[in-house]
C-alpha cells in the first residue's frame, strides 16, 4: 500500500461519524434522531428515522395533566410563558394613562378599562361602568350632581330624551310598585328613589327647555 493510498483511508475514516444504535426494540439502525423521554425535555431517545417518526404519532405532551393544568398551560403559551398586564395599566401606577383614551369600537372606556367581558362576563359590572360613563359626560356637560345621581338611580344613558325617560320610568315603576311586590319594604324603598329620581330629570329637562324658548 503506497502512501496516497494510506492518506486516503485515514481520511474516510475520520469522516466516517461514530452513529449511537436505535434505541427502539429490535432494532439495529444508527440512532440519528432525538425524541423527547418526557416534557420537560431534558432526556431524549435516540431513534432510526422510521422509528423517531413512529414514536412521534403517539407521543403526547400533555399525557398525564388534568385538564385544568391543560388549559393553563395553553394559555400561558399564548404569551410566550411571559407575565401580562391589563391594558393601559402599569405595576404600581395608580391611573393607566394621563390623558383620555379614545376606542372607536367601544371595547375601552376613556380611561382605558375594558367595556366588554364577553359571554360569562360581568354583566353588573358593564351596567356600573356604563351608568359612570353617562354621569361622567352628563356631567361634562354641566348637569349637576343630583342629576347625574338620578341618571344613575334611572339607568339612564347620556343623552337621553323625554320620552326615553319616562319610558324607562314607567318600566322601573311598574317592577318595583310595592302592589306588585306584596308590600315588600325593599321595592318600596327603591320604588320611592325612581320616583324622586323621575322628578329630578323632569324638572331639569323642563328647565332646560325653559331657557331655550326664551
Amino acid at each position: 500500500m503506497n502512501r496516497g493510498q494510506r492518506n486516503k483511508r485515514k481520511t474516510l475514516y475520520h469522516e466516517e461519524p461514530d452513529l449511537p444504535v436505535c434505541e427502539w426494540p429490535g432494532c439495529e439502525g444508527h440512532g440519528e434522531f432525538r425524541a423527547p423521554k418526557d416534557r420537560k425535555l431534558r432526556e431524549y431517545y435516540k431513534f432510526c428515522l422510521d422509528h423517531v417518526r413512529e414514536y412521534n404519532k403517539s407521543w403526547n405532551y400533555y399525557e398525564g395533566m388534568k385538564a385544568e393544568d391543560i388549559e393553563n398551560d395553553v394559555r400561558r403559551d399564548t404569551h410566550w410563558q411571559r407575565p401580562t398586564w391589563r391594558f393601559g395599566h402599569i405595576r404600581g401606577a395608580k391611573k393607566p394613562f394621563n390623558f383620555k383614551f379614545s376606542d372607536g369600537f367601544g371595547f375601552f372606556n376613556e380611561d382605558g378599562d375594558p367595556t366588554h367581558h364577553g359571554p360569562g362576563g360581568d354583566p353588573a359590572g358593564d351596567r356600573r361602568r356604563k351608568s359612570e360613563d353617562a354621569q361622567r359626560r352628563a356631567g361634562a356637560m354641566g348637569m349637576p350632581s343630583e342629576q347625574q345621581q338620578a341618571m344613575a338611580t334611572l339607568d339612564l344613558p347620556w343623552p337621553f330624551s323625554k320620552d326615553e325617560l319616562k319610558s324607562k320610568y314607567k318600566a322601573l315603576s311598574k317592577k318595583y310598585h310595592p302592589d306588585a311586590n306584596g308590600g315588600d319594604k325593599v321595592a318600596e324603598e327603591r320604588f320611592k328613589k325612581i320616583s324622586a329620581a323621575y322628578s329630578s330629570l323632569m324638572r331639569y329637562i323642563r328647565d332646560l327647555e325653559a331657557r331655550v324658548s326664551t
